[in-house]
Protein backbone atom coordinates (compact mmCIF):
# COMPACT_ATOMS: atom_id res chain seq x y z
CA UNK A 1 0.00 0.00 0.00
CA UNK A 2 2.79 2.34 0.60
CA UNK A 3 4.75 1.53 -2.61
CA UNK A 4 1.12 2.15 -4.19
CA UNK A 5 0.72 5.39 -2.80
CA UNK A 6 3.89 6.75 -3.70
CA UNK A 7 3.42 5.60 -6.77
CA UNK A 8 0.04 7.62 -7.38
CA UNK A 9 1.74 10.26 -5.80
CA UNK A 10 4.73 10.64 -8.28
CA UNK A 11 2.28 10.19 -10.64
CA UNK A 12 0.35 12.96 -10.13
CA UNK A 13 3.38 14.95 -9.25
CA UNK A 14 4.20 14.10 -12.92
CA UNK A 15 0.65 15.14 -14.20
CA UNK A 16 1.39 18.96 -11.95
CA UNK A 17 4.98 19.73 -13.12
CA UNK A 18 4.79 18.39 -16.89
CA UNK A 19 2.07 20.29 -18.66
CA UNK A 20 0.52 18.24 -21.52
CA UNK A 21 2.60 21.02 -23.87
CA UNK A 22 5.76 21.91 -22.72
CA UNK A 23 6.79 25.11 -23.93
CA UNK A 24 10.95 25.23 -24.96
CA UNK A 25 12.32 28.68 -25.85
CA UNK A 26 15.97 30.22 -25.70
CA UNK A 27 16.40 34.37 -25.43
CA UNK A 28 19.48 36.10 -25.67
CA UNK A 29 20.76 39.10 -26.47
CA UNK A 30 23.80 40.00 -28.67
CA UNK A 31 25.94 43.25 -29.01
CA UNK A 32 24.82 44.35 -32.59
CA UNK A 33 21.96 45.11 -34.86
CA UNK A 34 19.25 42.80 -35.93
CA UNK A 35 20.26 42.58 -39.82
CA UNK A 36 23.22 41.20 -39.14
CA UNK A 37 22.04 38.69 -37.03
CA UNK A 38 19.24 38.08 -39.92
CA UNK A 39 21.49 37.83 -42.60
CA UNK A 40 23.82 35.34 -40.71
CA UNK A 41 21.13 32.98 -39.82
CA UNK A 42 19.74 33.34 -43.37
CA UNK A 43 22.69 32.38 -45.29
CA UNK A 44 23.75 29.04 -45.76
CA UNK A 45 27.67 29.71 -46.22
CA UNK A 46 27.40 31.86 -43.58
CA UNK A 47 25.94 28.74 -41.57
CA UNK A 48 28.10 26.91 -42.77
CA UNK A 49 30.51 28.85 -40.83
CA UNK A 50 29.32 29.17 -37.34
CA UNK A 51 27.52 26.10 -37.17
CA UNK A 52 28.30 24.59 -33.47
CA UNK A 53 30.10 21.20 -34.68
CA UNK A 54 32.57 21.74 -37.11
CA UNK A 55 33.06 20.77 -40.19
CA UNK A 56 29.15 21.53 -40.50
CA UNK A 57 27.72 18.38 -41.69
CA UNK A 58 24.18 18.60 -43.96
CA UNK A 59 21.96 16.59 -45.55
CA UNK A 60 20.25 17.98 -48.36
CA UNK A 61 19.27 21.67 -47.40
CA UNK A 62 19.57 20.72 -43.29
CA UNK A 63 22.12 20.91 -41.10
CA UNK A 64 22.59 18.31 -38.38
CA UNK A 65 23.65 19.02 -34.71
CA UNK A 66 23.52 16.01 -32.22
CA UNK A 67 21.06 13.89 -33.85
CA UNK A 68 18.61 16.74 -35.01
CA UNK A 69 17.95 18.10 -38.80
CA UNK A 70 17.54 21.66 -39.22
CA UNK A 71 16.04 23.57 -41.86
CA UNK A 72 15.30 27.34 -42.62
CA UNK A 73 11.59 26.64 -44.03
CA UNK A 74 10.79 30.08 -44.07
CA UNK A 75 13.13 33.22 -44.06
CA UNK A 76 11.11 36.45 -42.17
CA UNK A 77 12.32 40.17 -42.09
CA UNK A 78 12.79 39.59 -38.60
CA UNK A 79 14.34 35.67 -37.87
CA UNK A 80 12.96 32.80 -39.85
CA UNK A 81 10.58 29.73 -39.14
CA UNK A 82 13.16 26.63 -38.50
CA UNK A 83 11.87 22.90 -38.90
CA UNK A 84 13.49 20.38 -36.37
CA UNK A 85 13.55 16.57 -37.40
CA UNK A 86 13.92 13.78 -35.64
CA UNK A 87 13.24 10.95 -37.22
CA UNK A 88 9.73 10.76 -38.14
CA UNK A 89 9.16 13.57 -35.26
CA UNK A 90 8.93 17.04 -37.04
CA UNK A 91 9.05 20.22 -34.43
CA UNK A 92 8.21 23.73 -35.99
CA UNK A 93 10.04 26.26 -34.21
CA UNK A 94 10.55 30.16 -34.72
CA UNK A 95 13.24 32.54 -34.20
CA UNK A 96 12.38 36.07 -33.44
CA UNK A 97 14.72 38.88 -33.61
CA UNK A 98 14.17 42.27 -32.76
CA UNK A 99 16.14 45.54 -31.44
CA UNK A 100 17.65 46.48 -28.19
CA UNK A 101 18.77 50.00 -27.77
CA UNK A 102 20.62 51.64 -30.68
CA UNK A 103 23.15 48.95 -31.93
CA UNK A 104 21.88 45.82 -29.76
CA UNK A 105 19.55 42.86 -29.64
CA UNK A 106 17.48 40.28 -28.68
CA UNK A 107 16.58 37.19 -30.03
CA UNK A 108 14.09 34.33 -29.23
CA UNK A 109 13.90 30.54 -30.26
CA UNK A 110 10.92 29.24 -29.23
CA UNK A 111 8.75 26.08 -29.94
CA UNK A 112 6.52 23.39 -27.72
CA UNK A 113 6.12 19.73 -27.74
CA UNK A 114 2.97 18.01 -26.70
CA UNK A 115 3.45 15.77 -23.83
CA UNK A 116 0.06 13.27 -24.13
CA UNK A 117 -1.16 12.27 -21.48
CA UNK A 118 0.15 9.42 -19.74
CA UNK A 119 2.51 10.46 -17.38
CA UNK A 120 5.59 8.19 -18.37
CA UNK A 121 5.01 9.86 -22.04
CA UNK A 122 4.93 13.27 -19.76
CA UNK A 123 8.37 11.89 -18.48
CA UNK A 124 10.00 10.94 -22.24
CA UNK A 125 8.85 14.07 -23.43
CA UNK A 126 10.38 16.00 -21.07
CA UNK A 127 13.60 14.56 -21.41
CA UNK A 128 13.18 15.28 -25.13
CA UNK A 129 12.03 19.31 -24.48
CA UNK A 130 15.62 19.42 -22.76
CA UNK A 131 17.50 17.90 -24.93
CA UNK A 132 15.61 20.07 -27.71
CA UNK A 133 16.42 22.98 -25.56
CA UNK A 134 20.55 22.16 -25.02
CA UNK A 135 20.69 22.04 -29.09
CA UNK A 136 18.75 25.14 -29.83
CA UNK A 137 21.06 26.96 -27.39
CA UNK A 138 24.36 25.42 -28.65
CA UNK A 139 22.98 26.47 -31.85
CA UNK A 140 22.28 30.26 -30.81
CA UNK A 141 25.43 30.86 -29.44
CA UNK A 142 27.36 30.21 -32.28
CA UNK A 143 25.01 32.36 -34.56
CA UNK A 144 25.42 35.10 -32.20
CA UNK A 145 29.00 34.79 -31.77
CA UNK A 146 29.29 35.09 -35.76
CA UNK A 147 27.16 37.41 -36.12
CA UNK A 148 28.40 40.54 -33.31
CA UNK A 149 32.08 40.07 -35.15
CA UNK A 150 31.86 42.89 -37.61
CA UNK A 151 34.73 41.04 -39.74
CA UNK A 152 32.18 37.98 -40.66
CA UNK A 153 29.65 40.53 -41.54
CA UNK A 154 31.39 42.98 -43.19
CA UNK A 155 34.35 41.27 -44.49
CA UNK A 156 36.70 43.29 -42.26
CA UNK A 157 37.03 44.12 -38.69
CA UNK A 158 35.66 47.46 -37.73
CA UNK A 159 35.79 49.46 -34.64
CA UNK A 160 35.18 52.30 -32.85
CA UNK A 161 38.10 54.51 -32.00
CA UNK A 162 39.30 58.13 -30.75
CA UNK A 163 41.91 59.72 -33.00
CA UNK A 164 43.94 61.98 -30.36
CA UNK A 165 46.44 63.57 -33.21
CA UNK A 166 44.68 66.41 -33.75
CA UNK A 167 47.82 69.33 -35.33
CA UNK A 168 48.02 68.00 -38.64
CA UNK A 169 50.44 70.03 -41.54
CA UNK A 170 49.25 69.57 -44.90
CA UNK A 171 48.92 69.77 -48.60
CA UNK A 172 46.36 69.44 -51.07
CA UNK A 173 46.86 69.25 -55.28
CA UNK A 174 44.81 68.32 -58.30
CA UNK A 175 45.06 66.01 -61.08
CA UNK A 176 42.90 64.93 -63.83
CA UNK A 177 44.19 61.17 -63.05
CA UNK A 178 44.24 59.23 -59.39
CA UNK A 179 47.89 60.27 -58.03
CA UNK A 180 50.42 57.92 -58.37
CA UNK A 181 52.21 56.08 -55.90
CA UNK A 182 55.18 58.20 -56.78
CA UNK A 183 53.24 61.31 -57.09
CA UNK A 184 52.21 60.75 -53.63
CA UNK A 185 55.18 60.33 -52.13
CA UNK A 186 57.12 63.04 -53.45
CA UNK A 187 54.65 65.07 -51.58
CA UNK A 188 55.13 63.24 -48.70
CA UNK A 189 58.92 63.46 -48.87
CA UNK A 190 58.36 67.85 -49.36
CA UNK A 191 55.84 67.51 -46.23
CA UNK A 192 58.39 65.93 -44.09
CA UNK A 193 61.27 68.80 -45.47
CA UNK A 194 59.55 71.21 -44.36
CA UNK A 195 58.38 70.07 -40.76
CA UNK A 196 62.27 68.95 -40.11
CA UNK A 197 62.61 72.75 -41.33
CA UNK A 198 60.30 74.15 -38.86
CA UNK A 199 61.69 71.96 -35.85
CA UNK A 200 58.77 69.65 -35.54
CA UNK A 201 58.21 65.82 -34.82
CA UNK A 202 56.41 63.79 -36.87
CA UNK A 203 53.73 61.71 -34.95
CA UNK A 204 52.32 58.92 -37.21
CA UNK A 205 52.64 58.10 -40.74
CA UNK A 206 51.76 59.90 -43.85
CA UNK A 207 47.74 60.38 -44.14
CA UNK A 208 46.00 60.26 -47.58
CA UNK A 209 42.05 61.46 -48.84
CA UNK A 210 41.52 61.18 -52.69
CA UNK A 211 38.64 62.80 -53.56
CA UNK A 212 36.94 61.92 -57.07
CA UNK A 213 35.24 64.90 -57.62
CA UNK A 214 34.58 63.79 -61.91
CA UNK A 215 35.57 61.29 -64.75
CA UNK A 216 38.63 63.82 -64.92
CA UNK A 217 39.70 65.40 -61.81
CA UNK A 218 40.81 64.15 -58.58
CA UNK A 219 41.47 65.96 -55.38
CA UNK A 220 44.42 64.74 -53.17
CA UNK A 221 44.89 65.40 -49.29
CA UNK A 222 48.06 64.85 -47.70
CA UNK A 223 48.71 65.12 -44.12
CA UNK A 224 51.15 64.13 -41.54
CA UNK A 225 49.87 64.54 -37.87
CA UNK A 226 53.13 66.67 -35.49
CA UNK A 227 53.72 67.92 -32.58
CA UNK A 228 53.47 71.29 -33.05
CA UNK A 229 52.13 74.33 -34.79
CA UNK A 230 53.75 74.79 -38.06
CA UNK A 231 53.51 78.12 -40.75
CA UNK A 232 52.08 77.40 -43.77
CA UNK A 233 52.62 78.84 -47.33
CA UNK A 234 51.43 78.64 -50.27
CA UNK A 235 49.88 74.44 -51.11
CA UNK A 236 51.13 73.93 -47.47
CA UNK A 237 48.83 74.76 -44.41
CA UNK A 238 48.25 73.80 -41.14
CA UNK A 239 44.95 71.88 -40.22
CA UNK A 240 43.17 70.80 -36.89
CA UNK A 241 41.28 67.70 -36.26
CA UNK A 242 38.59 67.89 -33.56
CA UNK A 243 39.54 64.96 -31.27
CA UNK A 244 35.72 62.72 -31.43
CA UNK A 245 35.67 60.64 -28.28
CA UNK A 246 34.80 57.10 -29.95
CA UNK A 247 33.23 58.54 -33.13
CA UNK A 248 35.93 57.11 -35.83
CA UNK A 249 35.20 53.97 -37.65
CA UNK A 250 38.40 52.22 -38.15
CA UNK A 251 39.78 48.97 -39.80
CA UNK A 252 43.56 47.35 -40.79
CA UNK A 253 43.75 46.51 -44.42
CA UNK A 254 46.92 44.21 -46.02
CA UNK A 255 47.05 44.83 -49.33
CA UNK A 256 46.24 46.92 -52.82
CA UNK A 257 43.76 49.17 -54.26
CA UNK A 258 41.13 46.38 -54.57
CA UNK A 259 41.30 45.90 -51.15
CA UNK A 260 41.52 49.53 -49.83
CA UNK A 261 38.53 50.15 -51.83
CA UNK A 262 36.28 46.81 -50.42
CA UNK A 263 37.36 47.92 -46.82
CA UNK A 264 35.93 51.67 -47.12
CA UNK A 265 32.71 49.96 -49.24
CA UNK A 266 32.71 47.65 -45.48
CA UNK A 267 32.52 51.27 -43.56
CA UNK A 268 29.89 52.73 -45.69
CA UNK A 269 28.03 49.83 -45.44
CA UNK A 270 28.54 49.28 -41.61
CA UNK A 271 27.54 53.61 -41.35
CA UNK A 272 24.38 52.95 -43.71
CA UNK A 273 23.34 50.17 -41.50
CA UNK A 274 23.79 52.20 -37.96
CA UNK A 275 22.25 55.08 -39.84
CA UNK A 276 25.65 56.96 -39.25
CA UNK A 277 27.22 60.29 -41.41
CA UNK A 278 30.34 61.64 -42.15
CA UNK A 279 30.82 65.23 -40.70
CA UNK A 280 34.05 64.83 -42.22
CA UNK A 281 36.31 62.57 -44.75
CA UNK A 282 37.67 59.80 -44.16
CA UNK A 283 41.24 59.15 -44.53
CA UNK A 284 44.13 56.60 -45.13
CA UNK A 285 47.00 56.22 -42.65
CA UNK A 286 49.90 54.95 -45.29
CA UNK A 287 51.77 52.40 -42.41
CA UNK A 288 53.87 50.59 -45.16
CA UNK A 289 56.08 52.82 -47.18
CA UNK A 290 54.70 51.57 -50.63
CA UNK A 291 57.95 53.51 -52.64
CA UNK A 292 60.05 50.91 -50.64
CA UNK A 293 57.83 47.61 -50.89
CA UNK A 294 56.72 47.24 -54.12
CA UNK A 295 54.85 44.29 -54.04
CA UNK A 296 51.17 45.53 -52.79
CA UNK A 297 49.69 42.84 -51.19
CA UNK A 298 51.80 43.46 -48.67
CA UNK A 299 50.77 46.90 -47.98
CA UNK A 300 49.66 48.27 -44.09
CA UNK A 301 47.05 50.84 -44.42
CA UNK A 302 44.34 52.18 -41.67
CA UNK A 303 41.40 53.54 -42.70
CA UNK A 304 39.52 55.85 -40.24
CA UNK A 305 35.68 57.32 -41.06
CA UNK A 306 34.67 60.12 -38.64
CA UNK A 307 30.90 59.41 -37.76
CA UNK A 308 28.27 60.94 -35.56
Amino acid sequence: MIVLTLLIICLCCVNIFIPSEISVSKVSEAACIPKNIVESLQNQQAIARWWPEQPAKKTGSSFIYQGYNYQLVNRLSDGADILITRGEKKIPTKIVIAPEGKDSSIVEWKTSITSGRSPFKRIIRYYEAVDLKNGMEAILNGLLNFAVKTENVYGFHIERTTFTDTILFATRFSLSTYPSTETIYNHIYELRKKIKDAGAIEKDSPMLHVNQIDSIHFQTMIAICVNKEISGEQNFFLSRMVPMKDRFLSTSVTGGDSTIRKAHEAIENYMDDHFLSAPAIPFEILITDRLAEKDSSKWKTKIFYPSM
